[in-house]
């Protein structure tokens, strides 16, 4: 009875590989241009998603280590794809016309090595954070990226200051291709701020962790409300620090003047952004060590010609110039900050000038349609004309 019973299992799992094997044969992505498979943390709105699915030149697929990180099946297709359930490399970049691999974080691309070994294809890996630092890792984490660095062909870090890091760690430099994150110019429209109005709206968007800094930015503008009794401050963000963050809002008397929104679609916080005053991303190294690259929605403030005030923390000095472009201050420094939010909100006149020189900046540097150019070059450059 026994290996009856062990025969049918065996031929059950059998039947369950093959049916698997055929459900992405019959996804099979036919494309002309080469395809590279992308391995990111999940799928949705605020992965990268250009990063991935709009590189000229370049098919892609969209894969995710299990179902479980396919967070919004809005945008299931046939070229999302789960790396748990592939069985044989060579075969699936063979059906797929894979040329590259590209895993889009430090981890993902320790992930991936043992892919590159059965497929030979080469390898890159964005750095955008975290990854640069030891911050939450395993201890295995420094050995293991330095692994990833020897094998990796290359690595793209969201800022200098990140490419630093990593040659610091001991990343051989010529590996390093550093790829800022862009902004679509053609939809964050430039305004210019309102010098005219009475109004003192500031802004600030991010997740709820202690990197960003939203609890200094509190404390800063609750020690200038009393001077400025109609400026009123927004966070829009989610995350583990929402508690901490309405308990702080009780704690510091701000009523009606603060106002903390969440789970907001993208058009919505857009239109808050074209409505702010000042925009303020009071980024900051946590205590574990966790840090920025640059944040998005600092660039988006600024092509929108949102006047901002941030930190000198990590590289956000590559996209603002203090008191050229916007105005920066030391991170987790409360009175610093205050300072800052006086000093904008009582030199309206400067405001103008700062938006046109920071939506310039956002134009040379971080233009999407150039950044997506450069990552396409980057390709090429290791494809080696077999493209």
């Amino acid at each position: 009875m026994g290996n009856k019973k062990e025969k049918k299992e065996k031929k059950e799992k059998k039947k369950t590989k093959k049916n698997k094997k055929e459900k992405y044969t019959s996804r099979r992505v036919k494309s002309n241009s080469p395809s590279v498979l992308h391995l990111n943390l999940r799928v949705d709105p605020t992965q990268y998603i250009s990063q991935i699915r709009e590189i000229p030149g370049y098919d892609y697929i969209h894969l995710v280590r299990k179902p479980k990180y396919m967070v919004d099946l809005s945008l299931l297709n046939e070229k999302v794809h789960y790396l748990n359930e592939i069985f044989s490399p060579n075969d699936y970049i063979k059906e797929n016309n894979i040329s590259l691999l590209h895993a889009h974080h430090g981890q993902l691309g320790i992930l991936l090595l043992p892919f590159k070994e059965k497929t030979d294809l080469p390898l890159v890996t964005s750095i955008r954070g975290r990854d640069a630092t030891l911050a939450d890792q395993h201890f295995t984490y420094l050995d293991n990226m330095k692994l990833l660095f020897e094998q990796c062909d290359q690595l793209f870090p969201v800022c200098q200051y990140l490419a630093d890091r990593m040659i610091a760690w001991g990343c051989p430099p010529e590996k390093i291709r550093v790829l800022y994150g862009g902004v679509d110019l053609n939809k964050y429209m430039y305004r210019a701020p309102q010098i005219e109005s009475t109004s003192q709206n500031i802004l600030s968007v991010g997740r709820l962790v202690e990197k960003k800094g939203h609890h200094v930015l509190m404390k800063a503008f609750h020690k200038i409300k009393d001077n400025f009794p109609n400026a009123t401050l927004t966070v829009i963000g989610s995350g583990k620090l929402e508690e901490e963050i309405k308990s702080l809002s009780e704690e510091l008397n701000l009523g009606d003047s603060f106002k903390l929104l969440n789970h907001l679609p993208k058009e919505e916080v857009y239109q808050y952004m074209y409505n702010a005053d000042l925009f303020c991303a009071a980024s900051l190294t946590a205590a574990n060590g966790d840090l920025e690259g640059i944040p998005n929605t600092l660039k988006e403030a600024m092509a929108t010609g949102v006047p901002v005030i941030s930190t000198n923390h990590a590289g956000i000095p590559e996209l603002v110039t203090n008191k050229v472009n916007g105005v920066l201050v030391e991170e987790n420094n409360e009175d610093e900050l205050a300072h800052a939010l006086e000093f904008m909100l009582n030199n309206r006149n400067l405001w103008e000038s700062y938006s046109l020189e920071a939506r310039k900046k956002v134009e040379e540097s971080f233009d999407l349609i150039q950044q997506l150019q450069l990552q396409a070059s980057y390709y090429d450059e290791l494809l080696g004309g077999q493209k």
